[in-house]
């Protein structure tokens, strides 16, 4: 029965030798070389949370008045975006698990590609031919960390307006053209338009994630097409890599190492709380009034 849905496939898509190849690639036998999968599953897990969360999250700075859950901030003014965060803890089904994870996950994919990019720079991998790879890798890590900074700053509390103050700081230091970027990103002085909330979600929700996805595939490709490094041993040469093939070797270790870090974050969601799940949005109405008065000072 298998064989018979391969040859139909095989018959009209001509894909055996591709499939066959692929399954016959050699993986080096070292878990160095597993920091590479740990980032990528990270990601995954960041784009499953975040696919949940956007379903939830109001990217606007319209000012409204809790009402909800939490007794504490009752009557506050707040923008939009804060209470729907708020929301999200508190009254989305599972929300604070899925925000909490989708927070460690965003660690632990800037963690691991750290991680990974010493073991290539201390191992020497980084060189020619494979000097692109690890290039394509280094701009990688720079767009996460950007990506991570516009996540926390949707939020609009008081940390990730102090947040979007340095960043703004530091744009308006670029000799000559800072002070052009920093009036089209932010449309205005400190703290911008209300329309700087929008396009911060866009590129934290789809821009910078396709572009993170782009990267990866592209590493992805150069890896395979130049194949592994390995440390030095006995039958190890730079065109005979000696390890396991992606099947039956390979394979059901990254699935199992998939399966774990997927259910490492999730327990770490589930069992730990950052400081911005509950009450460390009470300075989130001064800072729409700091905001309003766009003196560029912040109110802390």
């Amino acid at each position: 029965m298998i064989r018979r849905i391969v040859r139909y496939f095989d018959e009209r898509t001509g894909g055996a030798p591709f499939v066959r190849k692929a399954l016959r690639y050699v993986f080096p036998d070292h878990w160095s070389f597993l920091l590479g999968e740990v980032a990528l599953y990270a990601f995954v897990v960041l784009v499953v949370t975040g696919i949940y969360l956007t379903l939830f999250f109001k990217a606007s700075l319209a000012t409204v008045h809790y009402h909800g859950e939490y007794v504490p901030l009752h009557g506050r003014e707040m923008s939009e975006a804060y209470r729907s965060t708020v929301d999200i803890s508190l009254r989305v089904k599972a929300g604070l698990l899925i925000r909490q994870t989708h927070h460690w996950a965003a660690d632990f994919f800037v963690a691991a590609i750290v991680l990974h990019l010493l073991r290539i720079f201390f191992t020497g991998a980084f060189r020619k031919p494979r000097d692109l790879t690890y290039y394509i890798g280094l701009l990688m890590l720079i767009v996460a960390l950007v990506e991570g900074y516009l996540g926390y700053s949707l939020v609009d509390d008081l940390l990730s307006g102090m947040g979007l103050a340095i960043g703004y700081g530091v744009v308006m230091s670029v000799p000559f053209v800072g002070a052009n970027i920093a009036q089209l990103l932010w449309g205005g002085p400190f703290p911008g338009t209300h329309d700087f909330e929008s396009r911060m979600y866009v590129a934290h929700v789809f821009l910078f994630p396709i572009l993170i996805g782009g990267l990866i595939a592209l590493h992805l490709t150069l890896v395979a097409s130049r194949h592994h490094t390995q440390f030095r041993g006995r039958r190890k040469t730079e065109k005979k890599v000696v390890g396991v093939p992606t099947f039956p070797g390979q394979a059901p270790r990254s699935l199992g190492l998939a399966f774990g870090v997927a259910a490492v974050l999730f327990l770490m969601g589930g069992s730990s709380r950052s400081t911005r799940s509950g009450s460390g949005g009470r300075t989130s109405s001064r800072r729409r009034r700091t905001a309003r008065s766009r003196t560029g000072i912040w109110a802390g």
